[in-house]
């Protein structure tokens, strides 16, 4: 008898490319600023939420859908800074630590996800006009296939 194995890869078929972001701005005002530069609405959507060992972090998660070019664009912080109880009786009851929503890329800020179900906008253009604005140091395309945590980006 012949075993049929189905991967999550087959259920993955919307295209969509991540933009690495640094900068020392909150996401409001990289939001407000994107808004601007490249003609879109950021908009506060939701928070993500990710459990990690004894610790949960919430991420702010702002969103534009633009119905027209059938696009979507999410931008989300990619640090969160968590209390942890520590366990062990020592002089510190609770300290603070950073989670990442994506750990492979500990230094990106933001994390911008541009999903198209049909062909991909110019993102050259859209990876300059982000480095344009004054308070961002560099912005980049990330590679997905360097990424193990991959299910953390499905929203």
């Amino acid at each position: 008898m012949a075993v049929y194995k189905l991967q999550l890869d087959d259920f993955n078929t919307i295209e969509y490319e991540l933009i690495g972001i640094h900068t020392s701005l909150e996401i409001c005002k990289l939001a407000f600023l994107m808004n601007q530069k490249l003609n879109v609405q950021f908009r506060f959507f939701d928070q993500i939420e990710k459990n990690e060992k004894n610790s949960k972090g919430n991420f702010d998660r702002y969103l534009f859908e633009d119905s027209s070019q059938e696009l979507s664009w999410n931008l989300v912080e990619n640090k969160c800074v968590v209390h942890v109880s520590n366990i062990n009786e020592s002089l510190f009851k609770e300290i603070d630590t950073t989670m990442y929503l994506v750990p492979e890329y500990k230094n990106v800020d933001f994390i911008l996800k541009i999903d198209n179900e049909d062909e991909m906008q110019n993102i050259e253009t859209i990876l300059q006009t982000i480095t344009e604005i004054n308070a961002v140091s560099m912005s980049y395309k990330i590679k997905k296939e360097k990424i193990k945590t991959i299910s953390n980006l499905i929203f």
